[in-house]
């Protein structure tokens, strides 16, 4: 019987008590503002301190550390409370550097960030990998210097096609893996949810790995074989046929990973792919920012599978999950720690755990309220689109370009017309319209107390799969794999057998 950490136990119940407690702001939709008066449900010392607060010192409050500091006001207690709460129970989401997993003695956790020890297991990949690197790093050095991945010439083809967020996320993604690959001695790799093969291409053509890439969408399958295709014409040009002869090209697979595919028929299908006849096969499964339920999913059959040896996974799309008390029958919880446990986390709570806070921060601290405005646009038309079509409330309206640089009518027409919607003018420019758009800045900052608990919400999220794994008895971590300004899901998942 696995015994969960005193310090873990009272940190995620520190978590649940905070949530419960503002549960009623991680419920309150920003483009609800208008219809449902979300100002008036602040406390009255939030809002006499929050009326005339600059948006841009307001930015502060979202910082990863604690050198939150303001000699402008004097803030409510019960607020600065929650900012310090939601700091110190929530997972670190500063970028851990590769080289400084390698070099790590013992776990990885250290003593260096006290804020966050109560979150951090003994059973580190950098303990892991540490502890392993003597026995792998002959094998190591080889695949660093496989030819396509070090030739300065060849550099382009793995970023070619790729934006730089991409590129971020597949250069670190594919190093660890490498890193665990080679530590359990492992050359395949099942990269589910592949899509056009970026993360695949760098495994197999960078570091030698065999790939099979799992999508169900058979139209990325089959861009990401074209692209496969045109990296090898690339590297031919330069490369000797010998050089080449080492290659492994990636093997697609179209294939739906769902509740319904067992561990038996997924291991079948890859070895099928592969054209594996060995009874049993060691493999690594990875997945780039795996949506929804498919993490769940991913983790379940990590589980069950014999010959996964290891997992690397990101998750996204938190409010797609399927969500149930019952440990294990849905996408949260999983852990029979936090099924034990009566709560929920709303539709709301779990979209808003997957907003971009340090990009919004950034434009908070550097005063690009612009771009920040659209929020009180939609709250605004919320109002106008209730009023006359209540039924049509909380419809999705597809993203509107370039709506930062334009007026409210511009916003509304445009709106109006993707809805297939007559424009009521007469309340375009109607003094209550004329009074809610001049309260931009109370919806920018309500937008931020929200975001405010967003890292917590994800923290609850995250800590329910790893508790998941290590109550099986599964040695796994979290790590802050990616610079969370350009990935803001950057904590990775990682479990060995």
């Amino acid at each position: 019987m696995w015994n969960m950490p005193g310090n873990l136990v009272l940190t995620v119940n520190n978590g649940f008590k905070v949530l419960e407690m503002y549960m009623w702001l991680l419920d309150s939709y920003v483009l609800d503002y208008f219809t449902d008066c979300h100002w008036n449900k602040l406390p009255h010392s939030w809002r006499t301190a929050l009326d005339n607060v600059d948006p841009q010192e307001l930015g502060k409050f979202l910082t990863h550390n604690n050198t939150f500091r303001s000699h402008q006001r004097v803030w409510p207690l019960s607020l600065l409370a929650l900012q310090v709460a939601s700091l110190h129970l929530s997972v670190p989401r500063e970028q851990t550097h590769f080289k400084d997993l390698l070099n790590a003695k013992g776990q990885w956790s250290g003593e260096t960030d006290s804020r966050s020890n109560a979150l951090k297991q003994p059973s580190s990949i950098a303990h892991y990998l540490s502890s392993n690197r003597k026995s792998s790093q002959v094998e190591w050095q080889n695949a660093e210097r496989m030819p396509c991945l070090k030739h300065p010439k060849l550099h382009y083809v793995f970023t070619k096609h790729v934006k730089p967020k991409k590129q971020h996320e597949i250069s670190r993604m594919a190093q660890m893996t490498a890193n665990v690959a080679q530590t359990e001695s492992c050359q395949y790799i099942v990269d589910v949810g592949s899509g056009l093969g970026h993360l695949a291409r760098l495994l197999a053509y960078g570091y030698g790995l065999k790939v099979c890439c799992l999508e169900a969408q058979e139209n990325l399958s089959c861009e990401a074989w074209k692209l496969d295709m045109e990296l090898e014409t690339s590297v031919s040009k330069i490369l000797k046929d010998s050089q080449n002869a080492k290659f492994h090209r990636p093997v697609h697979l179209n294939i739906t990973v769902d509740t319904h595919l067992t561990a038996g028929n997924f291991t079948q299908a890859v070895k099928k792919a592969l054209g594996i006849s060995e009874e049993s096969f060691d493999f690594g499964i990875v997945g780039l920012h795996s949506c929804g339920d498919l993490t769940p999913i991913l983790m379940h059959l990590f589980v069950q599978c014999p010959g996964a040896k290891f997992i690397n996974i990101v998750g996204c799309c938190y409010m797609k999950l399927t969500t149930g008390i019952v440990s294990g029958s849905g996408g949260y919880p999983v852990s029979e720690f936090f099924s034990a446990r009566s709560h929920s986390l709303s539709y709301e709570a779990l979209e808003i755990a997957c907003h971009a806070i340090d990009t919004y921060r950034e434009r908070l601290c550097l005063g690009q309220y612009e771009e920040l405005k659209v929020h009180c646009y939609r709250a605004v038309l919320e109002k106008i689109l209730v009023k006359y079509w209540p039924h049509l409330r909380h419809t999705a309206i597809r993203s509107i370009k370039h709506s930062n640089n334009m007026t409210f009518t511009e916003y509304v027409t445009l709106a109006f017309i993707k809805l297939g919607l007559k424009v009521p003018l007469e309340d375009l420019e109607s003094e209550e319209t004329l009074l809610n758009l001049s309260q931009w800045k109370q919806v920018v900052v309500f937008y931020t107390l929200r975001l405010l608990l967003a890292p917590l919400v994800e923290t609850i999220v995250l800590l329910d799969r790893l508790l998941y794994l290590q109550e099986l008895g599964i040695c796994s971590d979290l790590i802050p794999l990616f610079d969370p300004s350009l990935s803001p899901r950057n904590n990775i998942l990682i479990a060995w057998k």
